[in-house]
């Protein structure tokens, strides 16, 4: 198959970019061939080349100096950069530096070929609908607040991630707000006005998830009786979330791996590829690392969704968030119970609020608020009604004031108690304020007397 299309080839090595000519020549593409900076930025300047293929740094030149030029040039122009170094810090920084693709050297030319294609498809999009991205910031109001200064670095990265395509990784515990996080990258970047579609991959049995990520034709299993779209095409053009992707059966990984790689997909039941063009961002609380050594998470697919990964704080180590966390949920509980009095949070209920351990980070603080606002009986809320907060281990709430002591399945049931207490019966929030499997918590409330 030929494919037209018009490739700079930059670097300092002749025999390496005569390979690389030869190579994307013999598949049809129209190749130049430069072993000086001034040549390519030149003809980038002339806008007479669909993409570029570069070396991380020329002779000459510092590390990224002629991406920095060609992107400044021509902002949507896709740069592939290649290097001899596999650091994962410099393949974030190539994309934080607007960088299409990192590859290392030696590069595979069947691999170059199809980022290629794919890069320059997205850029003709891009050039016949240029339009500003919206500001980072306006997108996080209300939704990422931002007083403490690691929440402050937070957004300040999620700014500059959020101008690339790249794959994004979000590591925090459960309840640190990662789907927000993956929202505000999404409202931040060329793609805001397309789909952005979340799904939690361990909360769909195994065998439904493949149909659920990547559709199915007709007739693919039982009751397939009519094809149906999965959720990489309905995000197209936008952002997919896959949250928990450490649950993600072994058996799908490779699926995955080619999207990421080269933007194919294939139905459950279908024996053809189909293009699709998402940004995927994944979430877990989970240690990839650890999956990886135990042999249930892949490798390179780690790899391939760790491209910019982003830590998310623990509440505990953000209590300056705390205060207008409070008063973003209480005016958003409000007008869910418009009939409750309760309208603030004394001084001293504040405090407490600050002390408190919270396990569950934001998402238990938000129904914290939410139990208080629709409970409340006055318009403060006072520190005897947040009195079941104050700071204490989970052994010292379960022991009795009068001195009784408990056994440790006692002092475990009382603390599934009040997890459950908190989360209103949500059993999946409960899950995860608990670290532990649904299946799990399942088990231990039947095993309850």
């Amino acid at each position: 198959m030929k494919h037209e299309v018009s490739v700079l080839i930059v670097g300092d090595d002749l025999s390496s970019v005569d390979r690389l000519g030869e190579g994307l020549s013999s598949e049809g593409c129209l190749c130049e061939l430069v072993l000086n900076r001034e040549s390519a930025i030149d003809i980038v300047r002339r806008a007479e080349c669909d993409v570029v293929v570069c070396d991380v740094q020329m002779q000459g030149t510092y590390n990224f100096e002629l991406l920095e030029r060609f992107k400044a040039i021509q902002p949507n122009l896709p740069v592939i950069v290649a290097t001899s170094s596999g650091a994962i810090s410099e393949a974030v920084e190539a994309v934080k530096r607007g960088a299409y693709q990192y590859l290392e050297k030696p590069l595979d030319i069947e691999e170059l070929l199809k980022f290629i294609i794919h890069a320059t498809s997205d850029s003709h999009k891009l050039r016949r609908t240029v339009r500003p991205p919206p500001v980072v910031a306006d997108s996080l109001v209300g939704d990422l607040v931002q007083e403490s200064a690691c929440m402050k670095e937070l957004v300040a990265t999620i700014e500059l991630v959020a101008r690339s395509s790249a794959a994004v990784l979000i590591v925090g515990e459960s309840g640190t707000g990662k789907e927000r996080v993956a929202r505000a990258i999404h409202a931040g970047g060329a793609r805001a006005n397309q789909p952005f579609i979340a799904v939690n991959t361990s909360a769909i049995p195994d065998a439904l998830l493949e149909s659920e990520v990547f559709g199915h034709v007709r007739g693919a299993f039982t009751g397939a009786t009519q094809a149906r779209r999965g959720l990489l095409q309905e995000a197209n053009g936008g952002t997919l979330l896959l949250d928990e992707i450490g649950d993600m059966p072994l058996a799908l990984q490779p699926k995955l791996l080619r999207v990421l790689q080269f933007g194919e997909s294939r139905a459950v039941g279908s024996d053809r590829f189909g293009s699709v063009d998402v940004r995927v961002i994944a979430a877990t609380h989970r240690d990839l690392s650890k999956l990886v050594a135990e042999g249930t998470f892949r490798e390179d697919l780690r790899y391939r969704l760790n491209v910019i990964p982003l830590t998310i704080p623990p509440l505990r180590d953000r209590r300056a968030d705390i205060t207008p966390l409070v008063a973003q949920f209480l005016q958003d509980a409000k007008t869910r119970t418009v009939e409750s009095p309760v309208n603030s949070f004394s001084d001293e209920a504040m405090r407490v609020l600050q002390l408190a351990p919270w396990p569950g980070n934001v998402r238990e603080l938000e129904n914290t608020v939410e139990r208080l606002v629709v409970l409340g009986r006055g318009t403060e809320i006072t520190a005897n009604d947040v009195g079941f907060l104050r700071e204490q281990s989970p052994t010292e709430s379960c022991s009795a004031a009068e001195g009784t002591s408990f056994t440790l399945k006692e002092m475990n049931r009382r603390y599934l108690d009040s997890v459950l207490v908190t989360t209103g019966g949500d059993k999946v929030r409960a899950a995860g304020i608990l670290d532990i499997d649904l299946s799990t918590l399942y088990r231990w409330v039947r095993a309850k007397p």
